[in-house]
């Protein structure tokens, strides 16, 4: 399944094939990419909440990272796929009400709108080394724009404009949502 989504994500994002080096050595490997115990990296799952008009995102404020980013976490191993886990996340930091989900590619729904690799810093007291997420950012529209932020792992919750300074943080995902907006 993970390879096919990959070849399919690259059929409609072939420059970033150099990005997802990483990614496509794990997955050609057979590596488990539900295991956040597999510190070659691991996939976790992101939602990028568009208000109900989409000119707005909701981001969470981390308390970990202590930046404002999009909701998300890991890929459970309970769960079939990354958006099972971007959905579920959304809901748990955000609990706002997810309306419509909006796929790249309506034949193949599971093909994220971006998928970023990035470095995430050492954690000691979790005895986990620095490790790598590859994260799939899939794109949901809310019902409304209430939301109340769950106060274990978020200090909060806000709608920022697409074009807000937090954004820049996603600035290749925000780029490749002009496609709903």
């Amino acid at each position: 399944m993970l390879a096919d989504l990959l070849a399919r994500y690259l059929e409609i994002y072939p420059e970033e094939h150099v990005g997802l080096k990483l990614l496509l050595k794990q997955t050609a490997a057979g590596e488990v990419l539900n295991d956040r115990r597999n510190f070659n990296g691991h996939i976790t799952g992101s939602a990028i909440i568009l208000s109900p008009d989409r000119r707005q995102i909701l981001f969470i404020h981390h308390k970990l990272f202590d930046v404002w980013q999009q909701p998300g976490g890991h890929w459970e191993e309970n769960e079939t796929n990354p958006l099972e886990a971007s959905k579920r996340e959304a809901i748990e930091e955000t609990g706002a009400h997810l309306e419509t989900y909006l796929p790249v590619d309506y034949k193949h729904p599971l093909v994220p709108l971006d998928i970023d690799t990035h470095e995430v810093p050492a954690r000691p007291r979790k005895n986990e080394p620095a490790h790598y997420h590859h994260d799939f950012r899939y794109v949901f529209v809310a019902a409304d724009t209430q939301f109340k932020h769950q106060p274990l792992e978020v200090y909060g919750a806000k709608w920022f404009d697409l074009s807000a300074p937090e954004t820049d943080r996603i600035k290749k995902t925000v780029q490749k949502l002009k496609v709903f907006l």
